[in-house]
């Protein structure tokens, strides 16, 4: 009898353990808005392979780059529905889900370092919460700030302001307003588009990234100016981390933990990434077919007060813009950019 008693035990022992070991085994899929083989897609594996590690191989994540699961423009719903679990994809993509995520990005804004935009980011962290919540996406936080401003990249010179006009400039979100406020036509396209968008002329120019990313994708090798700098936003949140909430609540919290270790793990990668873009911006320049331009110091100041306006403008429309606004004019301020802070409305 004890001899039956004790396989018995054995028996539940092992279905138990087994069972355990099977509920600790977590598999994700995550998707960016990078294309394979580019610094940002990298980031976002090393964020993955972090998780692995961390959770002794209990928790992986299969990570895919822009447009190998479905296009990057039906992320956010793929999001909330579920079919993915994680996601790195710039904000302001999502302008048409709420005009909310225009405010990823501020054109006109003086922010020019990692630094300066990662205190933006942190500052305006609540409220990225609010906004993806109401959407039934759950935000984690930045996984990576631009390390410098982006590049304006045209295939005809654009060395002063007028020459805005009428021309067919790539940009998403907010940006893509504010080159329309300049005289410009924006035109909405995905990473994978830009390329033989600016090669066959159907644009003149496009932002898309940052110096290293551009030559990454070959950009250099379709137009010959860039604009430097450009003023459709400083430097600003590039990757949030957010997830389906069903996924993240479904986590043990030991397992959230090891995700919000690896999220701050690539925030570091990223700040590093600044040095990198310093060096390929002089790669940039020092190539024989490509012109960098720059403006006035006039025209700058109108460029950045156009940017300054549409912001203004944009956040009045709602509470939550208006909360916004607050936000950022007070980090503007306390940065330092006090004139460009009053001009959003700061008050002394």
């Amino acid at each position: 009898m004890k001899k039956y008693f004790a396989i018995f035990l054995t028996v539940v022992f092992l279905v138990i353990w087994s069972h355990a070991a099977f509920a600790q085994q977590v598999r994700w899929r995550l998707v960016t808005h990078a294309m394979p083989g580019t610094e940002q897609q990298r980031i976002a594996e090393v964020f993955s392979e972090t998780v692995k590690t961390l959770s002794n191989g209990e928790f992986t994540i299969d990570t895919y780059p822009a447009g190998v699961l479905f296009p990057v423009f039906e992320t956010f719903d793929n999001l909330a529905n579920g079919v993915v679990n994680a996601a790195m994809v710039y904000s302001a993509y999502w302008t048409g889900k709420d005009p909310l995520f225009n405010f990823t990005t501020q054109p006109g804004s003086p922010l020019s370092t990692y630094a300066e935009g990662a205190y933006l980011v942190e500052k305006l962290e609540p409220w990225f919460e609010k906004l993806y919540a109401k959407h039934r996406i759950t935000y984690l936080g930045h996984a990576m700030v631009s390390p410098i401003y982006e590049q304006l990249m045209s295939v005809v010179p654009i060395d002063s302001i007028d020459k805005l006009q009428g021309l067919r400039i790539r940009a998403s979100g907010i940006g893509g307003q504010y080159y329309r406020a300049l005289g410009a036509t924006p035109v909405s396209l995905s990473a994978p588009e830009i390329y033989t968008a600016l090669q066959t002329r159907s644009i003149e120019a496009a932002e898309w990234t940052f110096w290293d990313e551009n030559m990454r994708m070959g950009f250099h090798e379709v137009v010959s100016y860039v604009k430097d700098p450009a003023f459709q936003n400083g430097t600003c949140e590039y990757f949030p981390l957010v997830v389906n909430p069903a996924s993240w609540n479904a986590l043990s919290p030991e397992h959230q933990e090891v995700v919000l270790a690896a999220r701050d793990r690539i925030r570091y990668l990223s700040a590093m990434v600044y040095n990198h873009e310093i060096i390929s911006r002089e790669k940039w320049k020092a190539l024989p077919n490509i012109t960098v331009v720059r403006w006035t110091p006039e025209e700058e100041a109108q460029a950045r007060s156009v940017g300054h306006k549409l912001v203004y403008e944009e956040a009045q429309k709602s509470a939550e813009g208006k909360e916004f606004l607050e936000i950022y004019r007070n980090v503007l301020w306390e940065l330092g950019y006090k004139d460009e802070a009053k001009e959003l409305g700061y008050q002394e």
